[in-house]
């Protein structure tokens, strides 16, 4: 009975032996083999408008220009343009290339008067801003994109006649004629001129008022007609016809405004109007 007592501790001890070392050699693999790849975080996008094609400078944008692309956070412009409608309508300040996400100062906009009008004109025109000195100008009836003539009277000296002594001052008579026609209007400039309402209070267009109970910002009224005083026509122009309206304002000239209709491509023949022309198209006759 020893003996056989002795053959099973033995072999107690063995299979004790045996499964210590096969969970010590399980612990020691699983130690060692490598630990599994982290699931990767999906980056964060948003949405910026690119090109669809390569644009040029001065380029007028349309939708087919235009897309919206998914771009990593990171690698998007700070001023990067995040929808369609905030481009579509500007103009490219510089050159673009096909799949080139769009910056807010890549593009300039016509309705900009501060800053832009620039990149609407022709390259073979200037921008000219006119005093609004004639009535038409002052009564607010012009708007930007309204077609106009331009008038003005001037007097002119007139040429003596055979008889006439050389050390005389020649007179000078008033001819009133037609400078340009179908000129667009580019932008006006205006003053808001803030008006007294009701209550005490005075509204002003450079700033905003609080009220006590929330301390929120409230809108500025829109302003009355009556608010609206313009100070300039900017108007697009050849710089040889820009200079003949300089010399004629600078001369003294009277200069009025037309309106045209939207759709009047005419092109008027008008004779210049002076005391001859009225005397002889209403017979006017002055008798002594």
């Amino acid at each position: 009975m020893t003996r056989r007592r002795w053959i099973i501790i033995g072999l107690a001890g063995t299979f004790v032996v045996v499964v210590g070392l096969g969970l010590l050699a399980a612990i020691l693999s699983r130690a060692a083999a490598p630990l599994p790849a982290a699931t990767p975080i999906p980056p964060r996008t948003i949405p910026v408008v690119v090109t669809t094609h390569d644009l040029a400078v001065r380029t007028l944008l349309q939708p087919e220009d235009l897309t919206l692309l998914d771009v990593p956070v990171e690698l998007a412009p700070l001023n990067a343009v995040t929808d369609l409608e905030s481009a579509v309508g500007r103009i490219t300040m510089i050159r673009l290339v096909a799949g080139e996400m769009i910056a807010r100062h890549h593009l300039a906009d016509p309705s900009n008067v501060a800053h832009d009008l620039a990149f609407i004109i022709g390259e073979d025109q200037v921008l000219m801003a006119f005093p609004t000195t004639d009535l038409m100008s002052q009564i607010n009836i012009l708007q930007p994109g309204d077609l106009v003539d331009i008038l003005a009277s001037l007097e002119q000296p007139v040429l003596p006649g055979p008889a006439s002594a050389t050390d005389e001052e020649p007179d000078k008579e008033l001819f009133t004629f037609s400078v340009l026609q179908q000129v667009e209007i580019s932008a006006i400039v205006v003053e808001i001129v803030p008006a007294r309402r009701t209550g005490g209070t005075t509204a002003s267009a450079s700033r905003t008022t609080t009220t006590d109970a929330d301390a929120q910002p409230q809108p500025t009224p829109t302003p009355q007609p009556a608010e609206i005083n313009p100070q300039a026509i900017l108007m697009a122009l050849s710089p040889q016809d820009a200079l003949v309206l300089k010399h004629i304002k600078d001369a003294g000239g009277i200069i009025d405004i037309v309106l045209r209709a939207p759709t009047s491509k005419a092109r008027f023949e008008l004779s210049p109007v002076m005391a001859e022309y009225l005397r002889d198209r209403f017979e006017l006759v002055i008798s002594r």
